[in-house]
């Protein structure tokens, strides 16, 4: 369990250094997910989204809490206003100050957090574990000329078995702020897009070097928290979002599989996905 810690936080401490700045019709069953896009997103930035790192820490014995942020500090108004609101938001939403001071807004945020976090380890035996701790951070992992997106992540650990966490990407149009998800998607009912979930669900699962990919039963006995049928996998409950190689999703830990699965994802290709997207997604890329 301390090795799961560890690592949990290094990783988070890590990304926190730094910024991380990508055809088919109805009937198609044999594009590749996860794969490279037939055409490279040009990555050039006409009007940078301009961010400054913003952390703010809080202890007390065994106790941790921190939040980290890429905060918009310069770009187009609407996209500067829509993201600087995501992060208000995902931070807890505490803040009612102008959100052009970021540091007063993580500051709040965290001071309100404090005692919900002291909640939420309740009788935790803290002879048995080093610490406890609720780390918030959020990275702007990919930019455009058109739109950015950032991933909002989370890592605990507030007592019992193990820690937990989750991550949940967001992408704004640099156009005019308006976020990107599934309302910006179109016929996920159908069964040619439910074959690309399971598809990018059997690459998620499958073995390294294995050329044909583990087949429906065993991919069945991975997603023990789901008890369907194969060709009606639900969708993630997180928001899709836009990366270098074209749409993420992301699946929670225990939301479609067991713990240690972690948090299955697949990317499906621009190319591939571009049927399923409505016009103003399309103009992002």
């Amino acid at each position: 369990m301390k090795k799961f810690l560890v690592f949990a936080v290094t990783a988070l401490m890590m990304a926190a250094c730094g910024h991380m700045t990508g055809k088919g019709g109805d009937n198609d069953t044999t594009a590749t997910v996860d794969g490279t896009a037939a055409e490279a997103i040009e990555d050039v930035r006409m009007d940078s989204l301009i961010t400054d790192t913003l952390s703010f820490d809080k202890e007390e014995g065994a106790y941790k809490l921190g939040f980290a942020v890429d905060y918009p500090v310069a770009g187009g108004d609407s996209v500067v206003k829509a993201v600087r609101e995501f992060i208000n938001d995902f931070l807890g939403g505490a803040y009612e100050g102008p959100l052009t001071d970021g540091k007063a807004m993580v500051k709040r945020n965290v001071e309100i957090m404090w005692g919900t976090f002291l909640e939420m380890c309740g009788d935790a035996n803290q002879e048995e574990v080093d610490e406890l701790f609720l780390y918030k951070m959020v990275n702007k992992v990919y930019e455009t000329n058109t739109c950015v997106t950032f991933l909002a992540s989370v890592t605990q650990y507030t007592g019992g078995a193990h820690g937990i966490g989750y991550d949940a990407g967001q992408t704004f149009s640099k156009i005019n702020g308006q976020r990107f998800g599934y309302d910006m998607m179109k016929d996920l009912d159908t069964p040619a897009f439910k074959r690309l979930i399971k598809e990018g669900l059997r690459q998620y699962f499958s073995k390294e070097g294995d050329k044909q990919g583990m087949s429906d039963e065993d991919l069945k006995e991975e997603l023990v928290s789901f008890d369907g049928s194969l060709d009606e996998l639900p969708l993630p409950d997180s928001e899709p979002y836009m990366t270098e190689k074209g749409v993420t999703f992301i699946y929670q830990p225990y939301e479609i599989s067991y713990y240690a699965a972690g948090k299955p994802e697949f990317t499906i290709p621009y190319d591939v996905v571009k049927p399923y997207l409505k016009p103003q997604a399309i103009e992002l890329f």
